[in-house]
């Protein structure tokens, strides 16, 4: 049967044309679409590293020199250290709190942009030399707010040695460095330092937000001196103190346990003046992700709609042109089924033909770079999915299209189907 469809596809060829060049079309801005959107859900649905359920973000202010209870520096005993520390212990006894961390610019979903050269001591240093790292400069805690583990699914605090600076590297910085050696117990040189520095633990691969890959990044454990050195860098107002929660708050009941811990919430000039939720600054940053994939989602919409109102149109203008070849088949003893049938295979085999230059202009797409490549690569494992998902939906939307004049085709009396012969 697909012989004889094919030859009649050929003998009608100037106006299967027409049909061929529409399907063509649609199927190539189709497959576009749907590659950006299968890239999308793709990274969108892999481990980002960290979870921030129930984490929050304190406000951190100084004190002015005008304001009642202001320290001055002959009058204190304390350094900004030292109060950063004591703010942090003071919120962690809260029974309702269930750990706290500082950390500067590194926080999920804080868009830190801070970067440093790091070479392995024994390693590949060659390629390490080329490049720069995202560095996460937290405090111990940190990794169990945000409940980030290491490679294995272990927890990272427990690894770290106490009161040492230490690093933590990515599961993407291990592969860089080592070459399928543990990265767990190596050195590594901060060329800003100049020492080498070792690497405590090996974390999953950390993502900056929900629709970005992992990159290599490292985190710089702040204890002691160099907790002090930040401080005394940026400030201890700058500081990103972040809590974890032991149940879900709203904006108001956080405002309110706050208010409950009063003169707590000041230790010599800093104070927290408010809060907010880190998942609410997640939603901020991916909105207009979401924006652009449900603008991706309608523009397809509006297609595959304009395409089945258009395959009714056409076929239905086709099935008034073909009456008589219908009723000739009606009286050979063709059965209402069997035309419906036909008519179906002859429109899907029409698109089935359009395959090998779709896949001509994926590979065209391909060897220009005009496709995305750099969140996934571009494979069969990537084109293969995603022109399937494409054709079979086509597909449905053909026979979904055809299903109307076809029934109503195959309905028609003979009689009437000859008179047009």
């Amino acid at each position: 049967m697909f012989k004889q469809i094919i030859k009649i596809i050929w003998k009608q060829r100037r106006s299967n044309g027409w049909i061929f060049m529409e399907l063509l079309m649609v199927a190539a801005v189709l497959w576009y679409i749907a590659d950006m959107l299968w890239i999308d859900m793709r990274v969108y649905n892999q481990p980002t590293g960290y979870d921030t359920e129930n984490c929050w973000r304190l406000k951190l202010y100084d004190l002015n020199s005008s304001v009642a209870g202001f320290v001055s520096e002959e009058e204190r005993t304390t350094t900004e250290t030292e109060d950063l520390i004591a703010l942090m212990e003071n919120i962690r006894r809260e029974t309702e709190v269930e750990n706290v961390c500082a950390s500067f610019y590194s926080h999920p979903y804080s868009w830190g942009n801070s970067w440093s050269s790091l070479e392995p001591v024994e390693g590949d240093t060659a390629t390490a030399r080329t490049r720069s790292y995202q560095t996460r400069r937290v405090t111990p805690e940190f990794f169990d707010v945000f409940r980030v583990k290491d490679k294995h699914g272990n927890a990272i605090t427990p690894q770290l040695p106490p009161g040492e600076p230490c690093y933590v590297i990515s599961e993407d910085m291990e592969k860089h460095f080592f070459e399928g050696k543990e990265g767990k117990g190596q050195r590594v040189r901060n060329n800003l330092q100049g020492n080498s520095v070792l690497v405590a633990a090996v974390s999953t691969p950390i993502r900056a937000s929900d629709y970005d890959i992992s990159d290599p990044c490292f985190f710089d454990v702040m204890v002691g001196s160099r907790l002090e050195l930040m401080v005394k860098g940026f400030n201890a107002s700058s500081a990103e103190v972040c809590l974890r929660m032991k149940r879900a708050m709203t904006l108001e009941e956080m405002y309110l346990f706050l208010e409950s811990m009063g003169e707590r919430l000041t230790v010599n000039n800093i104070y927290v003046y408010g809060a907010y939720s880190i998942a609410q600054q997640r939603e901020d940053i991916i909105r207009s992700y979401r924006n652009e994939s449900r603008t991706k989602i309608a523009l397809m919409g509006f297609m595959l709609v304009n395409v089945f109102f258009g395959i009714i149109g056409t076929f239905w203008l086709r099935t008034q042109h073909r009456r008589g070849e219908i009723g000739l088949r009606i009286a050979m003893g063709s059965t209402p089924g069997g035309i419906s049938r036909f008519m179906n295979l002859e429109s899907l085999s029409l698109l089935l033909l359009t395959l090998p230059f779709i896949l001509l202009f994926v590979g065209n797409m391909a060897f220009l770079d005009i496709i995305e490549s750099g969140r996934i690569p571009i494979s069969w494992e990537r084109i293969l999915p995603v022109v399937f998902a494409t054709y079979l939906l086509l597909g449905i939307i053909i026979w979904l299209g055809i299903r109307i004049p076809a029934r109503k085709a195959a309905s028609l009396p003979p009689a009437e189907a000859l008179r047009h012969e």
